[in-house]
C-alpha cells in the first residue's frame, strides 16, 4: 500500500505522514519537499495548506529529481488533490 502525502497527493511516501496519535514521521515528501512533524509545526493543517500553496505558486516543482516519476505530470496530480477535497 502506498503513502499518500496529505500536501501534495504524491502516492509514494516511504512511510505514512502521522502517525495514529498524529505526530509526524519526519519523513520528506519527494515531490513537495514538505516535512512531516517539522513543516507543520505549531498547527498541522494550516502548515499544510500553506506549504502547498506555496508549492503550486512556484510551479509544482519536483523537490527531489532522482524520485522523479520519468511519466510524472504536476496536473494530473493536481487533479486528483482537487477532487479528493471535494470528496470530503
Amino acid at each position: 500500500m502506498k503513502n499518500i502525502c496529505p500536501v501534495c497527493e504524491f502516492d509514494g511516501l516511504d512511510e505514512p505522514a502521522y502517525n495514529t496519535l498524529g505526530y509526524g514521521s519526519y519523513d520528506i515528501c519527494s515531490c513537495c519537499g514538505f516535512q512531516f512533524g517539522l513543516h507543520d509545526d505549531p498547527q498541522k493543517i494550516k502548515g499544510i495548506k500553506k506549504w502547498r500553496e506555496n508549492w503550486i505558486m512556484n510551479g509544482c516543482e519536483w523537490h527531489y529529481k532522482p524520485n522523479k516519476p520519468k511519466n510524472w505530470l504536476s496536473n494530473q496530480q493536481l487533479t486528483s488533490l482537487v477532487n479528493r477535497q471535494y470528496d470530503k
